[in-house]
């Protein structure tokens, strides 16, 4: 399995940036930045603790958050 794949997978091809990138705007760890394109690029996906916000919100769904994969801050929560 590759631990280091990101969690985050975005469908450019769906992706018509909406206005303010909602996904930007809406990530709690600032895991995204508007691309020179003007869509959103997952600049520090090893931060994504796979909240689901950003796919939850993106008007298109062009969002996907990988929940099988387990984060850093999820490995160091024991219940």
């Amino acid at each position: 399995m590759d631990t280091h794949r990101s969690p985050i997978l975005i469908d450019y091809a769906k992706c018509s940036p909406c206005q303010g990138l909602i996904c930007v705007g809406v990530c709690p760890l600032s895991v995204f930045e508007p691309g020179a394109d003007g869509k959103p690029e997952p600049m520090d996906a090893a931060s994504c603790t796979q909240c689901g916000v950003c796919a939850h919100l993106c008007p298109t769904k062009a969002i996907t958050v990988n929940t099988r994969q387990t984060s850093k801050r999820q490995t160091m929560v024991t219940p």
